[in-house]
């Protein structure tokens, strides 16, 4: 069937090629020419035009063209022009098409002739038209038809066989995968997370509304707390600048202390010149071979490039520190963090953690029999111990993936970084109480500089549960260790983050204030 579309294209454009000769033929009426005069004009393409082919201006035939050459990179086309022609000398000439496939003509379009328009100078024999027209040709949009055609074959091919594909796909393998997708969707996997999340995000508001009102009544000690910070902050701030005023008093007193130094200096280099040029009693003693000794300037020079190399390789790092504050929701259990990272300039980092919670530990259940009985002794153990996170990780673009032990067990974790670092979001797969993997997924934004809010569900593979400890017969234990949440669990908490540049600004503020308080 494809011969058949291409023989119906080549028909269509055959009739719409014959139509438009036969239009351009009936445009040109011939026209005789009487005396004349020659003039030229210089076309970039002269393709079509031939020695005889007519001159004409409005359809009416006033010469004809004598001469084609090249002049330069140019084709020169002459004319003989009839003498009574009037032509201005600002005219355009353009070339024709007289048909489809025969040969083209020139056109001259004259300019001026307005009414109130000034006369316009004419044409003198043997002097050029400048003002040249050039436009596409016929046989170059033939050949560019002829180009594409093909092209557009073999796009109509291939869609032709996407198409099939395309139904091949949708009738099997789609239909197959939609049905799997119906049938895990009716078992309620979306609806039950949905519904739980729902209902956290009820209590989240309870309790943000229970603190809100509680809050409400602390406003007027918040407001003279703030008042007795910006009377510290303004004392701070003097004392600051009273220290300014001592730095540059004592740099202006170093100055004229070594402004003394300058004769010693002197003094010192009159001796060093003395051991050097071989004057006093012992002049070339060991000072003397350890200055004018080549090979040992070689050793120090060696020596002073490895120190360099090893100061550079410590620039290239970069750390920071901090510090994170967590509660579960539902468990009420904070938990504190303290974080140091090491970022090198070759975009790896190393992540180091230090964890303290409520339950630093899983517990632990045993089971053991009584000798000489039928009894049994049942043992439950918490620990509550300080976990560990050590990971190393590769910056890619705005994600960062690390792994190594996370939590006192392997895990590892990526990182992403949004808006500049104002916006981060955090996942990490590691050990868990349960058989399946726990993984912890949170967000944190930037409300200041250093000072981020965190949220995220912790545990989020596993469902939640609580642990019962036995707590014995008489046996008194405080009432959080009487049963213990596990599973899934939400919470919420604040860190501050501090780079290496706000270490600096804190030392030097810091310091300031110390400084200035020994002063007084």
């Amino acid at each position: 069937m494809r011969w058949i579309s291409r023989l119906t294209t080549l028909a269509v454009v055959a009739a719409l090629v014959g139509g438009l000769v036969l239009w351009m033929r009936a445009r040109i009426p011939d026209a005789e020419k009487g005396e004349s005069f020659r003039t030229y004009a210089k076309f970039r393409d002269g393709s079509k035009l031939t020695a005889g082919s007519p001159v004409v201006i409005a359809g009416v035939r006033i010469g004809d063209i004598t001469k084609i050459s090249i002049e330069g990179k140019f084709a020169r086309v002459d004319m003989v022009i009839q003498d009574a022609s009037q032509i201005p000398a600002d005219s355009f000439v353009t070339r024709r098409a007289d048909s489809l496939f025969g040969d083209s003509y020139v056109e001259i379009i004259p300019t001026g002739g307005g009414e109130g328009a000034k006369p316009a100078r004419m044409l003198l024999p043997g002097e050029p038209i400048l003002h040249v027209i050039e436009g596409g040709s016929t046989d170059s949009v033939l050949r560019g038809m002829d180009k594409v055609l093909p092209r557009v074959t073999n796009a109509l091919d291939v869609l032709h066989q996407v198409v099939l594909d395309g139904r091949k796909l949708i009738n099997g393998a789609v239909v197959e995968r939609l049905g799997y997708t119906d049938g895990w969707l009716a078992t309620g996997r979306i609806e039950n997370p949905l519904r739980t999340a729902q209902a956290a995000i009820t209590r989240v508001d309870n309790l943000t509304t229970r603190g809100a009102d509680a809050l409400n009544g602390l406003a007027p000690d918040v407001i003279e707390k703030l008042g007795r910070l910006d009377k510290t902050v303004a004392d701070a701030r003097r004392k600051v600048a009273e220290v300014k005023v001592q730095v540059v008093n004592g740099i202006r007193d170093a100055r004229a202390g070594l402004d003394g130094v300058d004769e010693p200096l002197r003094q010192a280099t009159e001796v060093m010149a003395a051991i050097n040029n071989g004057e006093g009693d012992d002049f070339k003693g060991s000072l003397g071979r350890l200055i004018n000794d080549p090979e040992l300037g070689d050793q120090l020079e060696d020596a002073s490039a490895s120190g360099r190399e090893a100061v550079s390789i410590l620039y290239r790092f970069k750390s920071w520190l901090g510090m994170r504050l967590e509660l579960n929701v539902f468990s009420r259990l904070p938990r504190f963090y303290a974080t140091a990272e090491i970022r090198a300039r070759t975009d790896k980092f190393y992540l180091l953690e230090f964890e303290r919670g409520g339950l630093g530990g899983y517990p632990s259940d045993q089971i053991s029999d009584t000798t000489g009985g039928s009894q049994f002794t049942r043992r439950q153990e918490i620990k509550d111990t300080l976990r560990f996170t050590m990971q190393f990780g590769k910056q890619v673009g705005p994600l960062a993936i690390r792994g190594g032990i996370k939590d006192s067990s392997f895990g590892a974790g990526v990182d992403a970084m949004l808006l500049d670092g104002r916006l981060k979001f955090s996942a990490d797969l590691f050990g868990s109480f349960s058989r399946t993997p726990r993984l912890k997924v949170a967000a944190a934004f930037a409300v200041f500089r250093s000072i981020y809010v965190i949220a995220g569900i912790d545990d989020a593979l596993n469902d939640p549960g609580y642990l019962t400890i036995n707590k014995g017969i008489d046996q008194d234990v405080p009432d959080q260790l009487t049963k213990i949440r596990y599973g899934r669990d939400y919470f919420f908490g604040a860190t501050l983050h501090f780079d290496d540049a706000d270490l600096a600004t804190l030392l030097q503020v810091y310091g300031a204030l110390l400084a200035g308080a020994l002063a007084f």
